[in-house]
């Protein structure tokens, strides 16, 4: 199965094959039905188990902007080496990381659409290979107050220079 999915950072699609991020995408897009966004109370953990390692629930907060972790995913977390559930962006250790996490939510929460990447980035002097979905959930369907985050990372790779 393979559909493109907005990457609305770039203005262009690009195209996922990744089964899991693909059914939580048309997971998210059923739960909004006609509304701009789903409320976190459209969502039942139990509907998509299939993603639930790779999940994180960020909660939003306005003026100033900031992004909690509400739940980050066992996933993530085994591959960090440390817990961020509780906390804020603000304590991610590595200042690149905390800086590119920040950006990638805020984008999201300032484009109002779900936000797709597949990258390859340098951080704690390792390469990273990532794909993620960044999904926007509104309680109110004007503030965006809540994302919900996939995140698959892959075996990281000594950088080398020189």
């Amino acid at each position: 199965m393979e559909i493109t999915v907005p990457d609305v950072g770039s203005l262009k699609a690009r195209t996922s094959t990744n089964e899991i991020l693909l059914r939580l995408y048309q997971y998210w897009d059923e739960k909004r039905g006609e509304k701009l966004f789903p409320a976190r109370t459209d969502l039942d953990l139990l509907e998509f188990t299939y993603a639930l390692s790779w999940v994180s629930l960020v909660d939003v907060e306005q003026s100033p902007l900031r992004f909690h972790y509400r739940l980050v995913s066992t996933t993530l977390t085994d591959r960090l080496g440390y817990e961020m559930t509780h906390r804020y962006t603000d304590d991610i250790p590595e200042e690149d990381t905390r800086r590119y996490v920040q950006k990638l939510y805020a984008r999201c929460v300032d484009q109002r659409m779900p936000i797709y990447e597949k990258s390859t980035r340098a951080f704690a002097a390792k390469i990273w290979e990532h794909e993620a979905l960044v999904l926007p959930l509104s309680s109110n369907q004007e503030a965006i107050d809540m994302l919900m985050v996939y995140r698959a990372t892959f075996d990281p790779k000594p950088l080398r220079l020189g």
